[in-house]
């Protein structure tokens, strides 16, 4: 089933030229390719629906939908310097001389190139939404970081993908903290855990879960100056979530109303399955991120 776990947002710019056939033809010039036997790494796009392989950009409704694959090889740092120094230690016993730190280095690199194609590789699939109805770009990682790493090579891939992270007028850890003060987060609902924290980069955190929020121990906490960091929320019985003080929004999941949607879709196929959950997913996603937005007081002007 096509779901986000994890989501970063990201602003487009109102004069953008993105649309879904562009999107595609310039995905088409960067495909993935497995690494080759001297290849670290290797960045490509991928098909987001197996079912149609040949779809870099597979759109619905104006959203249109990305995978990035990245490969990589593993080859621990601490494997290259033992056999770099068994090698230097053989020289300098052979030939009874120092090896300088130039040659060395030299060394470590002949060695990284000799162990590469021997190297165990790594993959992993990120993937995006780009919504050109709603102006956004929702990355599905965990943090922004990771996040730009996507929209970095979709910036190469593109020419060009003028972008910017939300940003509220108020910001994230405000808004939970008045939330927590006063158990009301409307239109969401809180959860059962929070991480508050006390100012400065060296302060108190304390971790409450699976417990009730609207309590004297919580309020407690807030008057004693800490702030809210991260906050579980849910919102209209469809979906639950947790909000970070940097508006990332982990731990998305699927509440049973939209599980129950849908099982009851009419999904013949793989194809129509993959549809059906798109479908949802951007459809739940267009009404929950700008309600999400709207709570925080709107979007600061560019």
């Amino acid at each position: 089933m096509l779901w986000f776990r994890n989501l970063q947002l990201y602003r487009l710019a109102p004069d953008h030229t993105l649309n879904v056939d562009g999107i595609g033809e310039s995905l088409a010039k960067r495909p993935w390719i497995a690494c080759g036997s001297h290849d670290v790494m290797s960045q490509g796009w991928i098909a987001p629906a197996r079912h149609a392989p040949d779809m870099l950009a597979y759109g619905y409704d104006d959203a249109i939908l990305v995978a990035l694959k990245t490969e990589e090889k593993l080859l621990p740092s601490a494997v290259v310097k033992e056999e770099a120094e068994e090698r230097i230690a053989r020289i300098e016993a052979e030939e009874n001389r120092k090896v300088g730190r130039k040659e060395a280095k030299e060394l470590r690199e002949r060695v990284t190139e000799e162990l590469i194609p021997k190297a165990f590789s790594r993959s992993r699939v990120q993937r995006a939404v780009i919504d050109l109805k709603l102006g956004l770009v929702l990355v599905e990682s965990a943090s922004a970081a990771k996040a730009e790493q996507l929209l970095s090579v979709l910036r190469e891939t593109l020419g060009s993908l003028p972008t910017r992270l939300v940003n509220t007028q108020t910001s994230p850890e405000t808004a939970m903290t008045l939330w927590l003060e006063s158990a009301d987060a409307t239109p969401f609902d809180l959860g059962q855990d929070t991480e508050l924290r006390a100012s400065g980069d060296d302060g108190a955190i304390t971790r409450l879960a699976r417990q009730p929020l609207d309590t004297a121990e919580v309020k407690q906490h807030l008057e004693n100056g800490l702030l809210a960091c991260k906050l579980s929320l849910s919102w209209e019985d469809k979906l639950s979530f947790q909000l970070t003080d940097k508006l990332e929004i982990k731990r998305l999941t699927m509440l049973d109303v939209l599980q129950d949607e849908l099982k009851d879709a009419d999904a013949a196929d793989q194809s129509a399955m993959f549809d059906s959950s798109l479908a949802l997913t951007v459809g739940e996603l267009r009404q929950f991120v700008p309600a999400l937005i709207l709570a925080l007081g709107e979007e600061m002007p560019a």
